[in-house]
């Protein structure tokens, strides 16, 4: 598929020009998220905030926690 045909059928599809659309939902999902974030107890909004913390972590990071935390474990 080239480039012209995706963009005709992006097109087509009524998904350009929407942006204040997107903009919209995107808020709308932020929204509801702190509102669940909200009646989640502590235990899983830690989960959930350090889920979040070890997607975003580099690699590097994550093997130096791992391997402090078999030392650790170790003791």
């Amino acid at each position: 598929m080239t480039m012209e045909e995706a963009s005709a059928i992006t097109e087509a599809s009524g998904l350009t020009g929407d942006e204040a659309r997107i903009d919209h939902a995107a808020e709308a999902i932020r929204d509801m998220t702190n509102d669940m974030m909200e009646e989640m107890p502590a235990n899983r909004r830690l989960a959930d905030t350090l889920r979040k913390m070890t997607v975003e972590a580099p690699l590097t990071s994550l093997a130096i926690a791992f391997l402090l935390g078999i030392l650790v474990a170790r003791r």
